[in-house]
């Protein structure tokens, strides 16, 4: 079914006689997505701001970031500030997170070859992605920085402990602990990230390569942060032993002057802060805007964390904290 605003559909219209097009459902965006079918039998993704724009949008300036750098993007077809719209690349419905569910026990090679193109995809961003931010006119734009990870943990705190938990204002000690963990994550080393870089923002091109889709908040960031957002992804179960290997290979294709220990508490420091993050955003989205689908998406968020940071050298204090208030149980 099409809701197409009229102007838009009266554009597309006259940009391909004879389209066809169809609404992709809605995720937590505030921009609509619609599939176009040409008379020829190609299709394109129609990118709907919902408004007129002047200025170019951040998914055409970092698009041409990312082809600069030979990232994998939908190609931006047509800029229609006119009508407030992107008519962009089809890159199918195929996610990561889609073929990750479909491989089964006797798929685990598979699904293995996934996650570790994957991980060289991520280290392809931290490395000529960030080559080329640093090239453009973005190079002293935003950034995940410590005014931005601490609104996440403040953020954390009203919606999850608060709206989701129904639990009082937060003890001193658990807002000093997120706070430190904003603070310590701010005093990474920077890199290009993604920012959102989990299983339904990769996409399965026919052939099986990768290619990122919702790219309109890349930045500057932690040199870990995109890694843990994929292999700490609050839409698949992933092992710890899997987790092990696969920050191994991305570690294997960074420069050699990482030092893996170092990188490692980097990582277990990003990946507690990006969880605590997206329980913010479940607490918010279930609590506030009434959508359960992110409650198993929050089940297994908690259920990680409550494993995960105690058993890290980075992370065990903070647990600590977490559990002794019953933010997170045992």
């Amino acid at each position: 079914m099409s809701v197409l605003r009229p102007e838009l559909r009266t554009t597309l219209a006259e940009l391909y006689p004879g389209v066809r097009d169809e609404t992709l459902a809605a995720d937590a965006s505030t921009r609509r997505f619609h599939r176009l079918f040409l008379s020829d039998g190609g299709t394109r993704i129609v990118m709907d701001y919902g408004n007129s724009f002047e200025a170019e949008t951040d998914d055409v300036r970092l698009a041409r970031i990312f082809e600069h750098a030979e990232l994998p993007v939908a190609r931006v077809l047509h800029v229609l500030p006119g009508v407030g719209a992107l008519v962009m690349e089809d890159l199918g419905d195929e996610t990561l997170e889609i073929a990750l569910t479909r491989t089964t026990s006797d798929g685990r090679a598979a699904r293995g070859d996934l996650y570790r193109s994957a991980v060289r995809l991520a280290a392809d961003i931290a490395t000529r992605g960030t080559a080329a931010l640093l090239r453009s006119e973005r190079a002293r734009g935003p950034a995940l920085d410590e005014e931005r990870f601490l609104f996440e943990m403040h953020f954390f705190l009203e919606h999850y402990v608060g709206n989701f938990l129904g639990g009082p204002e937060a003890a001193t000690e658990v807002r000093a602990a997120l706070e430190d963990l904003a603070v310590r994550t701010a005093s990474h080393p920077r890199v290009l990230c993604h920012r959102d870089y989990h299983s339904r923002n990769v996409m399965l091109r026919d052939g099986g390569a990768l290619a990122l889709v919702d790219i309109q908040d890349a930045r500057w960031g932690p040199d870990t942060y995109d890694l843990a957002s994929l292999l700490r992804d609050a839409y698949v179960d992933i092992g710890e032993p899997e987790v092990d290997e696969l920050f191994d290979d991305y570690h294997g294709q960074l420069p050699e002057s990482h030092n893996v220990e170092a990188l490692r508490a980097r990582f277990d420091l990003v990946s507690a802060q990006r969880m605590i993050k997206a329980l913010g955003t479940f607490g918010y989205q279930i609590a506030v805007l009434g959508r359960d689908r992110y409650r198993s998406s929050l089940r297994r968020t908690v259920e990680r964390l409550s494993r995960v940071l105690p058993a890290r050298v980075e992370t065990e204090q903070l647990a600590g904290v977490l559990l002794r208030h019953r933010i997170v149980s045992s």
